[in-house]
This record gives structure tokens, C-alpha cells and sequence, in this order.
């Protein structure tokens, strides 16, 4: 094939980042070079929260040359030109992906929307280049240096991940597995991070399998995409340490954690912040600051802080059993 000539699958229109690569081929010599992203999907309401994810993750890069990229849910242009200028503010380049939710696509239960389930579409856009893929939720933030994961063996799995909380207690996990057609004895992850081989995930159709498993078993499912993609994955992942996707409940137990995520109603741009993450706050403050979006952050009053305190210290000593399990099963993971 010509080195002129840029062919895209899906019969997709190149776009600047397919040529890039083809440049890059071209510049090497032909040797296809290993291209990484990281992504987050986002509708307008958690737009602030999703764009400080991905600058957490670029000022905790060092070598890695990697993408930025945000799906972004029925963003009007206004908006995803705010994504932009967000990118400029801080030195980096934030790529908006436009997605649309379909009329027809699959339904979230529960507590959830719609547009928590555009990740199971994502690989329709994904630039056909991109062989490594760091998905994030728009609640996380990268604390410690992450290039690790950018050169992650993975031991000829799809996918690298956290257990979810939910393994510390092996009843109500087995149930969960059970329930949702997972087989005897396996572990279930948390889908806030998701280190996938994108490469393996293209040629093995395991996207287009998770929206099939969906369709079927959504009634099923209580954590809607995080059950369907278990339920594909199942067997086919690699455990990373806990300290690659902190949950809220596993703070007190991980040492070094270099991902948090904010699991729970309760964020730290929210007046009812968590105590635990309370420091948090002023990140997303001093990112969000000279932006659109500077009154995303809600400080909280003196009544708030004194009840989140108060809050904390009850569920620490009403939990004690359940933090016990938490501990001894994070603690050695």
C-alpha cells in the first residue's frame, strides 16, 4: 500500500489523527508504533468533572506520548468547544468524540441514565490507530505517576482492572456472579478503570458481544454496564493492584494509591464532600478556576464539614466488621 494512501475501517473518513499515524509509520520505516489513549465519556453534567480527569492523568505522564479523548453525550458545540479551550487553559489537547444517544439504545436501570451506557459504544469511534486504551470514569483522578500503565504487560489478556469492593465479601459476590450468568469461582471488577489490549478487544468483537449480553441480560443487571462487561470479560483480565483504582471504601487499606475514584453519591466538587477526600476539593477548585464552569465546585459550609466529620467517624466505628473484611482482602490483593 502506497504510504499517500490512508485507509480507516468502518469506512470511517481519515481524520488529522489516522494521517498522523500513517506519518509516523512512514517515519519509522514502516514499524507500526504501539499508540495509547485515555478516555472519558461525559454527557453536559459532569462535563467539568471529566475534563479534570483526563488533566490529572497528563500532569501524571512523563514519556508516555499518549491521546486524550472525551466522548462526549449530545454536546451541543458550544460545549464541546468549552472542552477545548479547557485543553488550551491547562497545555493539552482534549479530542471530543461527538456521540449521540440512540433512540433505540440499550436502557440503564436504577439510579443510572442512559449515558452511563455510551462507553459500551465507544468502540465505533475509537481512532483505529489507538492499540492501548485507559477508560476512566468522569469521578476519578489520577494522584501518582501512571505511565506504568501505558507499558503494562498484559499477560495475553483483554483487559487489566481492580476487583470491585464487593469481592471482600464473597456471599454477596457469588451471588452477584451467579446472578448475572458469570462462571464458579471468578472475580468481578470495578469498570471505573479499565486498562483494555484495544487491539484484542477490535479483533475479538468483544464490544459489540457486551451491548448483545446487555440486550439480554439488562434485567438482570443492578450495575448495569459494569454487570455486562464482567459477564464478557469473565476469565479474560488481568488483577492489577488496588492502588490503580482506589475506591472510596478501600482508602484506609491501599498503600501509595495513584488512582482515586469517588465511588458513592457523595463527590468532593459537591458541599457534602466525603471527609475522606475533603483535600480533593480544592483540586478541582484550582482546575476549574477561569473556566465556564468555576461554580461546579460548591465549598462547603461550616455545618457541612462539622456533619461530614461526624458522618465519617459514625460509619467507621458502625462498620467495623465490614471494614475488617475490606481489609484483610484489599490489604493482601
Amino acid at each position: 500500500m502506497p504510504v499517500g494512501r490512508v485507509i480507516c475501517g468502518c469506512g470511517r473518513t481519515p481524520n488529522q489523527l489516522d494521517i498522523r499515524h500513517q506519518v509516523q509509520i512512514a517515519a519509522s520505516g514502516g514499524r507500526i508504533l504501539q499508540q495509547s489513549a485515555v478516555i472519558v465519556c461525559s454527557d453536559v453534567n459532569m462535563l467539568p468533572a471529566a475534563c479534570c480527569t483526563l488533566l490529572s492523568v497528563k500532569r501524571n505522564l512523563t514519556n508516555a506520548d499518549v491521546e486524550f479523548l472525551l466522548l462526549g453525550i449530545d454536546l451541543k458545540p458550544h460545549e464541546v468547544a468549552e472542552v477545548e479551550n479547557f485543553g488550551r487553559l491547562h497545555g493539552m489537547a482534549i479530542r471530543v468524540l461527538p456521540y449521540e444517544t440512540p433512540d433505540t439504545g440499550l436502557q440503564a436501570r436504577g439510579r443510572w441514565s442512559a449515558a452511563t451506557l455510551a462507553r459500551l459504544y465507544m468502540d465505533r469511534d475509537i481512532p483505529d490507530h489507538i492499540e492501548r486504551l485507559l477508560y476512566l470514569d468522569a469521578d476519578v483522578l489520577a494522584v501518582a505517576p501512571v505511565d506504568e500503565l501505558f507499558t503494562l504487560d498484559f499477560q495475553g489478556k483483554a483487559l487489566a482492572a481492580v476487583d470491585d469492593y464487593v469481592m471482600a465479601f464473597p456471599e454477596k459476590s457469588g451471588a452477584r456472579q451467579r446472578k448475572i450468568g458469570m462462571g464458579e469461582g471468578g472475580r468481578y471488577f470495578n469498570a471505573g478503570v479499565l486498562l483494555f489490549d484495544w487491539s484484542a478487544c477490535r479483533a475479538r468483537g468483544l464490544f459489540p458481544r457486551t451491548r448483545e449480553i446487555f440486550k439480554e441480560r439488562s434485567h438482570l443487571f443492578e450495575n448495569n454496564d459494569q454487570d455486562a462487561l464482567n459477564v464478557t470479560f469473565d476469565g479474560d483480565w488481568l488483577v492489577l493492584d488496588p492502588r490503580w483504582n482506589t475506591q472510596t471504601g478501600l482508602l484506609p487499606f491501599v498503600d501509595r494509591p495513584a488512582i482515586f475514584h469517588f465511588t458513592g453519591r457523595k463527590k468532593p466538587w459537591q458541599a457534602n464532600v466525603p471527609w475522606v477526600h475533603r483535600r480533593m476539593a480544592n483540586r478541582y477548585a484550582d482546575d476549574l478556576r477561569n473556566t465556564p464552569w468555576a461554580s461546579f465546585c460548591r465549598q462547603p459550609s461550616r455545618t457541612d464539614r462539622v456533619a461530614g466529620f461526624l458522618s465519617h467517624v459514625g460509619k467507621q466505628i458502625g462498620g467495623l466488621t465490614r471494614l475488617a473484611r475490606m481489609r484483610a482482602y484489599f490489604s493482601n490483593s
